[in-house]
């Protein structure tokens, strides 16, 4: 597979992820961030990073659903849509909580390095 030439950063999946931050926080991560440094606050900075690492999860899980070949035999319904997302926000809100897959955990460590300390 040839992956030279493309930019992680310009992905179609980090803009969602991004976009995702901004709707379910109410606020984008450059003031969650700014704030954090201003009051000096980890606990505030760790639970943001956990909250953006629960997006991303989220947006996959959500991709890979969408990847699932239907047949058609039984038609998929507004409730099954409302209960599938609702499913995939409560399990990657539970994924990225403990040791999560690792990204909060590095994304704060970067973090942490320019704002807190």
């Amino acid at each position: 597979m040839k992956t030279d030439g493309i930019n992680p950063y310009n992905s179609d999946i980090i803009k969602d992820t991004y976009r995702r931050v901004e709707q379910d926080t109410g606020q984008d991560f450059a003031n969650i961030l700014e704030r954090a440094q201003a009051e000096k606050d980890d606990k505030r900075l760790k639970e943001a990073c956990r909250e953006l690492e629960a997006v991303f999860v989220n947006t996959v899980l959500e991709r890979m659903r969408a990847t699932i070949m239907r047949d058609g035999l039984i038609k998929k319904g507004l409730g099954e849509d409302i209960f599938t997302s609702m499913l995939d926000g409560q399990l990657a809100s539970e994924i990225s909580k403990g040791e999560g897959i690792g990204i909060a955990d590095l994304l704060y460590r970067q973090l942490s390095n320019n704002t807190i300390r």
